[in-house]
C-alpha cells in the first residue's frame, strides 16, 4: 500500500520533475496543472506527494502515513498550501525492483506483459513502450535481458527470503482470536474478523445495519484477511489480494470472490 497527499502551490514554484528520495519507505513527488476553479480563480499546480509504502494488510494507521507525508513535503517545499487530497492505493512491486516487461513466461511468442512498475509507472511506461515495440519488430534491445520476466536476480535472493518469512508469519492469524468477540460490537459501515470454531468469518455491517457474512479465509492461498477501515477493503496481509467490503475481489492473486457463510 501506498499514501498520497495533493496540495496546491503557485504555479510555477516547484520545478517540474519526477522528484523521489532513497530513504525507506522512499518519498515520491510530482505536479499536476489545475486550471481555474469554481471557488478559485487563480491557476495553480498541483504538489503530489506519496510514499510512507508497507505491506498490504500489515498496518493500520492510514491517518498518521498521511499526517507524515505532510510534515516530509512542508519541509521541502514551504510554498505548499493546505492538503486539498489524501488517497491510498496499491502498488505491485517485484523483487528487485524493476517491472516486468517482455514476453510472458510460460505463453505464446507474440504475448507480452508490463507489470510489476514498483510504483515506477510513468518510467517503466516509457520504458515499456520502446522495449516491446522493439521485441514485436524483431529489433535488439540491451534492455530485454534486465527486464524481461523470466529473470532470476540472485542478488535479490535475500529480499526474496525475508518476504517468504514475513508471509508465513501471517498464517499465525489462524491460532489468534477474532478482531471483536461479537457482531455486536461492529459499527455500521465498518467490518471486523471473528472466530467461528476452527475458521473465522469477515462481518460486514452496512449503512442500514445489515450484516454481510463472508469466510476471512483468502481464497488465493488461505491467509486470514484484515479489514482495511480507511479503504473500506478487506486485504490480504500475505499475498496483497484485496476485496470490497462486500466480498468482492478487486485485486489479485486471488481471482474469485470471499464465499458467503451462512449465519447461525
Amino acid at each position: 500500500m501506498t499514501y498520497v497527499i495533493g496540495a496546491k502551490v503557485p504555479r510555477g514554484s516547484v520545478t517540474k520533475a519526477l522528484y523521489w528520495d532513497t530513504q525507506d519507505p522512499y518519498h515520491y513527488v510530482r505536479l499536476q496543472g489545475v486550471n481555474k476553479g469554481l471557488n478559485d480563480q487563480r491557476e495553480y499546480d498541483l504538489l503530489i506527494v506519496g510514499g510512507e509504502d508497507h505491506k498490504t494488510g500489515q498496518v493500520d494507521d492510514t491517518k498518521s502515513r498521511h499526517g507524515r507525508l505532510e510534515t516530509w513535503a512542508r519541509e521541502r517545499f514551504p510554498m505548499m498550501e493546505q492538503v486539498e487530497f489524501t488517497w491510498a492505493g496499491q502498488v505491485m512491486e517485484t523483487i528487485d525492483g524493476l517491472a516486468f516487461i517482455g514476453r510472458n513466461p510460460l505463453d505464446k511468442d507474440n504475448f507480452f506483459v508490463v507489470t510489476g512498475d514498483s510504483g515506477m509507472g510513468m518510467t517503466h511506461g516509457t520504458i515499456a513502450g520502446i522495449l516491446l515495440t522493439d521485441l514485436i519488430l524483431g529489433r535488439e534491445n540491451s534492455w530485454t535481458t534486465l527486464y524481461d520476466p523470466s529473470r532470476k536476480t540472485l542478488r535479490a535472493a535475500g529480499t526474496y527470503a525475508e518476504r517468504v518469512l514475513n508471509m508465513a508469519a501471517q498464517y499465525t492469524d489462524w491460532v489468534t482470536g477474532g478482531d471483536v468477540s461479537s457482531v455486536n460490537e461492529i459499527a455500521k459501515d465498518c467490518g471486523a474478523v471473528l472466530r467461528s470454531g476452527l475458521t473465522k468469518v469477515a462481518v460486514y455491517r452496512d449503512e442500514k445495519g445489515e450484516l454481510h457474512e463472508r469466510s476471512a479465509v483468502c481464497p488465493n492461498l488461505g491467509c486470514i484477511i484484515d479489514w482495511n477501515p480507511s479503504e473500506k477493503t478487506w486485504d490480504c496481509p500475505s499475498h496483497g489480494s484485496r476485496f470490497d467490503k462486500l466480498g468482492k475481489v478487486i485485486n489479485g492473486p486471488a481471482n474469485k470472490d470471499l464465499p458467503h457463510v451462512e449465519s447461525k
